[in-house]
Parts: structure tokens; sequence; C-alpha cells
């Protein structure tokens, strides 16, 4: 797949949602992509770690998530206003949780479709030694069907289905990861893209997996992305796997950024 596309895929964030719930209906169009600006005499490459104003109107709840992760700090400037410095690989801080194992209605790992999609995934990795990278490979070669079409699926459905956007990639790796024996969660955030020309930001999902005792950031839908650098900045974690998870899917959404401005790479 050409990275144009994975990227237009990968960046399309709940999309079919929008319609489902109306309340955020507004506030989607601009989730796909976030405004953002180089300060002024800003060149590329940036450094591994920059700093942006980031525009929101819950910039307060915002910062009080973000305190929850090592690598990024939020200072307030104005009502709607924070002064973040972000590193690529922010890390959550918080120790698991039994949720973050679970057999969910979202990440339901009893269902048939999601048994034999981690039946392959230990068919294909049996004589290998484990290693993080194979969940992303693996949730990478198995949605054949990259497209943002279905809003959010549940693990069980996307296994089946073999299709979604950054949502699905991010609910079926949670889902192997727990089938697999490891604690996983859902974030939904923004993640600052830098190509060779190009600075962008998009809203996007990403799984975390505990492993070898600390979170790490794992991302199947963007795991062929030709990018120099990403920067993830999260918003909130899909807080209900229950029936009623488009509810917590909407307190993550009003979290999310509406621009970002004088972006700028931090010695």
């Amino acid at each position: 797949m050409r990275s144009s596309t994975r990227l237009s895929i990968g960046f399309s964030l709940l999309f079919g949602f929008a319609f489902t719930y109306t309340a955020s209906a507004q506030s989607v169009p601009s989730m796909a992509e976030i405004g953002i600006e180089l300060a002024e005499g800003q060149v590329l490459p940036l450094s591994k770690q920059i700093n942006f104003e980031l525009v929101s109107s819950n910039s307060n709840k915002l910062a009080i998530n973000l305190a929850s992760w090592d690598g990024v700090t939020a200072e307030q400037v104005s009502d709607n206003r924070l002064s973040i410095t972000l590193s690529s690989m922010p890390r959550f801080m918080k120790p698991v949780q039994d949720k973050h194992s679970a057999d969910s209605f979202v990440v339901d790992l009893s269902e048939p479709s999601t048994k034999a999609f981690v039946a392959s995934y230990q068919q294909a990795y049996a004589d290998a030694p484990f290693e993080l990278e194979h969940l992303t490979a693996f949730v990478d070669s198995y949605i054949v069907d990259p497209n943002y079409i279905h809003g959010f699926n549940i693990a069980s459905v996307v296994a089946s289905q073999r299709s979604g956007d950054c949502t699905e990639y991010a609910v079926l790796t949670a889902a192997l990861a727990r089938a697999l024996g490891m604690s996983a969660k859902v974030i939904i955030g923004t993640v600052i893209v830098e190509q060779n020309d190009s600075v962008n930001a998009f809203g996007h999902a990403w799984t975390e997996v505990w492993h070898d005792g600390q979170w790490h950031i794992v991302d199947s839908a963007l795991y062929r992305l030709e990018a120099t650098q990403h920067f993830y900045l999260p918003a909130s974690e899909l807080d209900n796997e229950g029936p009623g998870y488009g509810m917590g899917l909407v307190r993550a959404f009003v979290l999310m950024p509406e621009q970002l401005l004088s972006l700028r790479s931090k010695p």
C-alpha cells in the first residue's frame, strides 16, 4: 500500500460514529486533520522533543489527563490554551488495572472470530521469541481492507471483516495482546507526523500494551508509514468498553485539540 493511502486511512477517526452520536457530529470533520503551524523560523527536521501551543475548549481536563504520561508536560497559558512539551513516545505511568486484561464488549476475546484471529497469530509466530513488533506486523497484514466506512467496530467484527481504520486496528491489537496474556488499552488522541518536507497532525487511535514492566505505544495502523518521526499526544483512554462505549468515545472526542500553534524543536 502506498504511504499516502495509509496516511488517509489511518487518520480517519470514527466518521460513522459521528452520524450515530449527533452530539459529536459537528466536531468530527476537524478530527481527521488538525490545524498545525510551525513557529516562525522553524525548519525541518524537528528534534526528538517539541513544544507548541494547543488550543482546546477543554484544556483544563486535557491537562489533568496528560499528567498521567511521562514525556509530555502541559502548562495552562490561558483559558483555552496549553503550552505542551512533547517527546515522540510519551509513556503512561499509572499501573495496570484488571480491566486492561478483561474480555469486554469491545475487546471481546471469547467470540469465535477473535479466537480464530489469535490462533492464526500463534501459528504464524509459533517458533519466534515474542517481540512487540510482532503485534503491529501481524495486525497490519491481517487487515486487508483499510477504510473508514465502519465507524467503530468491536474486535470480533474486525477479526471477521478484516477491514477498518485506525480505531479498528487499535481494538484488534488490544484484543491480540490480551489474548496473549498481556494488558492493553485503546487510546484516543493526536499523532503529529513529520515527513521530509511537511508536518501534519491528525486525530488518531492506537494501543498501549504493558510489557516488561511498563506501557508501550503499539500502533498497527501506521506500521508501514514512511515518516521521519511520529509524536503521540494522548487525549484519553477508552475508559468504557461495555455496551455504552459510545459515550466513552464522546468524552475522548471533546478533549481533542482544535489547533496546534507555534510548533518548535526543543533543544
